[in-house]
């Protein structure tokens, strides 16, 4: 396949078109969906018992971690969060699907790798909500984590990120969805030249048919030489260059 031949006039402007459009429909969704703040909260796992060496006990710290990451998206979880005193606003639904599936997309929960560290972030459309919810959830963590574990005593969740909210909004992230979509529209331009190498899309889409400017010299240089005998092959008189044939092109 050549390369010059894909990569015509024609087929550039058709990946720009398509570029242009994912770019434009990428800008639409992102102001369309509603702003959504972030507050984080990092908690440490700690594990300790006597006679445990660092390692061991670092092990079963991040094992627990793991555990009390799960536990965040439970009912039992979520229900004793809205116990806390936080004044939480409670808009996640009646059934208790419906609720998880809406707790899921406010709250995520990421674990930093082989260190026992939860890191909590939660969405919300109302910023101080936001920050309610992390503190909620780091609270709920720290105080009954031993219902979710079987070590009791032996531990101890400790809060070492206080939760906080930025003044900006955290989604949508406008000019990474640009970027995103500028990506994809290339990606998807790329494409579409490689198995449609002879596609005029433009001409498609605006319902045109389109000659390129190499095809209108060639289509010139043929009646020229025509128009020395007299007529054309193509339908065109040499006295008037009337088009038989009622055709027009579009010379780009």
């Amino acid at each position: 396949m050549n390369s010059e031949n894909i990569f015509n006039s024609k087929n550039l402007k058709t990946i720009l078109f398509i570029m242009a459009l994912v770019v434009i429909l990428g800008l639409i969704v992102s102001l369309i969906q509603t702003p959504q703040y972030k507050s984080s909260a990092k908690l440490l796992v700690i594990f300790s018992q006597k006679d445990m060496n660092p390692y061991t006990s670092a092990q079963t710290s991040n094992y627990i971690a793991g555990i009390l990451a799960e536990v965040v998206y439970s009912n039992s979880f979520i229900d004793n969060v809205f116990k806390t005193n936080f004044n939480l606003k409670n808009d996640l639904g009646f059934s208790q699907d419906e609720q998880i599936k809406n707790w899921k997309k406010m709250v995520k929960v990421k674990l930093q790798d082989n260190t026992g560290i939860i890191i909590i972030d939660v969405y919300n459309q109302d910023r101080e909500q936001a920050n309610n919810f992390a503190q909620a959830i780091g609270y709920t963590l720290i105080t009954n984590n031993s219902l979710y574990h079987g070590s009791g005593d032996s531990v101890a969740v400790k809060m070492i990120g206080v939760p906080n909210v930025a003044n900006k909004w955290a989604k949508p992230d406008i000019f990474q969805n640009i970027l995103l979509s500028w990506l994809a529209g290339l990606f998807i331009g790329l494409t579409f030249i490689i198995i449609f190498p002879e596609q005029e899309l433009i001409s498609f889409v605006f319902g045109k048919k389109i000659i390129s400017r190499d095809e209108v010299i060639v289509f010139e240089n043929i009646t020229s030489q025509d128009n020395l005998s007299g007529q054309s092959e193509v339908g065109f008189n040499t006295p008037t260059g009337q088009n038989k044939t009622g055709g027009e092109y579009y010379n780009w």
